[in-house]
């Protein structure tokens, strides 16, 4: 299956790329896929994502998802954002 991954803010930033199209296997979840992006650009972002030093924003289909279980279907968009923090 295809999915298409956008990155906003520093996402896109530590990925070096704005969006890209994902294959997948059927049935795939979100935390298969940040393992996909992150061995084809950057081996950190899966590291500091599973250690929790990473945090994302995750949307599928700009709904909001949480769960790194989450399955993943055929066409969806899923977009990767960091909360910008300061004052």
């Amino acid at each position: 299956m295809k999915v298409k991954v956008v990155f906003t803010g520093r996402a896109s930033e530590m990925s070096g790329v704005f969006a890209m199209e994902v294959e997948l296997p059927e049935g795939a979840t979100l935390d298969e896929l940040v393992k996909t992006v992150s061995s084809k650009l950057n081996p950190r972002i899966y590291k500091r994502y599973s250690q929790g030093h990473f945090v994302f924003v995750t949307f599928v289909n700009d709904r909001p998802v949480l769960s790194p279980d989450y399955r993943l279907r055929d066409g969806d968009r899923v977009t990767f954002m960091t909360p910008e923090m300061g004052g």
